[in-house]
């Protein structure tokens, strides 16, 4: 189906929601905050790496090691030769990638720059595909870095007039610090307690007290600094632009463990109450060292002194919702132990982590399996209908709760090649080309769950935003499973959004509804029934205060 056809259909839908949470996305006035400016331009300037920025020069690449020539190495000479070229090529692909990062640094800076003459300005917002939400702005965005996110702010004002409005202020700072698996009210006592002992030193000379620097969001942790000096000097009605956010815990998962109502997945992601936040990473970490203990391959004692914990963990629960597979596990586990080993933790494996991080990934990826049952059902479920309409060579479909038509259009590749001459010589180039009218069977499969999970997750920001907007609620900083806005407004926020996930929920059988759709448009029954389901009550988000926190 060609994109014009589409968005006739598209024009055909009741989609008054999403035109209606654009438009509210598109109402908030930003400004420059130049306070951290002024830092990140200083410390890009001269080269200091902190946080996400990336290096301004190249890493040198170790150069060759032996006087004799490849073809005269001996054995052991062989087998040093190839460990010196996997890290010259380490480091060639490193730098590689720290062009494009230096480009987007000094682009994002100058944006920033000549923005912070103005009182304020706005961002066009779009839908994608799936109807989530992004800012059009290709450098400086309220969902970039955290360098780049951090050089904004409000531009409207908002007064804190008691310990409740500045509450969200100085949970948001725990937060940023990595101070997150406490209750919220020992983050709100934590952040008077950082307060007090390092504020004040910090915004004076941030470039002399780095402590700052420390935090998991260092440069939104420096706004938040800058925020707080100036709630600490002014007092109760101090105007805060801050704007102070609150995260779903691993938003994919919550969403497939509500689907099937699944009450070990719930707890596991904080539907359920509980007096501390559930971590579902700790949780796949500590199954994956109980069944390594038992493991009796001599790669697990080294594996254990190593550190199997929520870091390694992370990124693998992450990927699952989105049809995440065992190599790019493998892969997220590399990073990890890499970031590890720079951290200063002992690397028993050498230069070669691949032996080790396949083993740790297997671990990681059976426990997975094995605390979030419910979610590898759901995205089964959600394949098995594509399967069906690529049997029929169709494009897989839905519709969302916001009445979005979901269109997931992949086509079949061939090659298609042609030839030239540059500089007199003649070159064979060949590329991929799509076959319209056959649907590509693979990538239809493995697109479809982390499709549909994205699809409902817009689904509730766009309610979320649009309840929000008729409570007055004027200004957000959303991106995807973190809904943020002024601190005074986040309580209201935060009950808000509780309440439009369990009536979407309610009011919406999603994988009834996928499956009633696709008998539609394909013309056929034979469509695999849903999953049975849990005993989780839904009604109990409502008073879970670590479902977004």
């Amino acid at each position: 189906m060609s994109l014009r056809k589409h968005l006739n259909r598209l024009r055909d839908c009741d989609i008054t929601e999403e035109y209606q949470c654009l438009n509210t996305l598109q109402q908030t006035e930003w400004r420059i905050n130049t306070k951290v400016l002024e830092v990140v331009r200083q410390l890009w300037s001269n080269g200091a790496e902190i946080g996400k920025l990336p290096p301004r020069d190249d890493l040198p690449l170790p150069p060759y090691p032996f006087d004799n020539k490849k073809e005269e190495l001996t054995e052991d000479e062989k087998v040093a030769f190839r460990n010196w070229s996997r890290k010259r090529s380490h480091i060639y692909s490193e730098n590689n990638r720290s062009v494009s990062k230096r480009i987007q640094v000094e682009r994002t800076l100058q944006i920033a720059e000549q923005y912070s003459r103005y009182d304020r300005f706005y961002y066009v917002w779009q839908n994608d595909f799936r109807s989530r939400k992004y800012a059009g702005s290709t450098f400086l965005s309220p969902q970039s870095a955290d360098w780049s996110k951090s050089l904004l702010e409000f531009s409207y004002a908002l007064p804190i007039n008691s310990w409740d409005d500045a509450r969200w202020l100085c949970i948001h700072g725990a937060n940023l610090f990595g101070n997150d698996k406490v209750t919220l009210d020992e983050r709100e006592r934590w952040a008077w307690d950082y307060a007090e002992m390092w504020v004040h030193r910090i915004v004076s000379n941030p470039y002399d007290c780095l402590v700052w620097t420390e935090a998991d969001k260092p440069f939104q942790f420096l706004g938040w600094c800058y925020e707080m000096a100036g709630l600490l000097k002014h007092g109760w009605g101090y105007e805060t632009r801050f704007p102070v956010s609150a995260d779903g815990s691993c938003n994919g998962l919550q969403h497939l463990s509500a689907i099937l109502r699944d009450e070990r997945g719930g707890l596991a992601t904080n539907l359920i109450p509980a007096e501390l936040p559930q971590d579902i990473y700790t949780q796949v970490a500590e199954q994956a060292k109980a069944t390594m203990q038992k493991d009796d391959n001599p790669l697990a004692k080294l594996c254990l002194e190593f550190g199997i914990d929520r870091k390694l963990a992370k990124r693998p629960v992450m990927i699952v919702p989105y049809s995440g597979t065992r190599h790019a596990c493998r892969q997220y586990i590399v990073e990890a132990m890499q970031d590890k080993i720079k951290e200063g933790t002992p690397n028993p494996f050498g230069d070669d982590l691949f032996e080790a991080s396949a083993f740790i990934s297997k671990h990681i990826w059976s426990s997975i399996e094995d605390v979030i049952t419910s979610a590898r059902k759901v995205m089964d479920y959600v394949k098995d209908v594509a399967d069906v309409y690529a049997q029929h060579n169709k494009h897989m479909e839905w519709v969302t709760p916001t009445g979005w038509l979901v269109l997931q259009q992949y086509h079949d590749l061939e090659k298609k090649r042609i030839k030239t001459h540059i500089n007199g010589n003649t070159v064979s180039l060949s590329f991929p080309k799509e076959i319209e009218n056959k649907v590509n069977k693979q990538r239809t499969g493995l697109g479809s769950s982390p499709n549909f999970i994205h699809s409902l997750d817009a689904a509730a920001m766009t309610k979320t935003i649009n309840r929000c907007a008729e409570q007055n609620i004027e200004d957000f900083a959303m991106v995807h499973d973190s809904y943020g806005t002024h601190s005074p407004l986040m309580p209201k926020m935060s009950e808000i959004l509780r309440e439009e996930f369990v009536n979407m929920y309610e009011e919406h059988d999603v994988l009834t509804e996928l499956r009633d759709h696709a008998i539609k448009t394909i013309g056929t029954e034979d469509i695999p029934l849903p999953p049975s389901k849990g005993n989780l009550d839904l009604r109990n988000v409502l008073k879970s205060d670590y479902f977004f926190a």
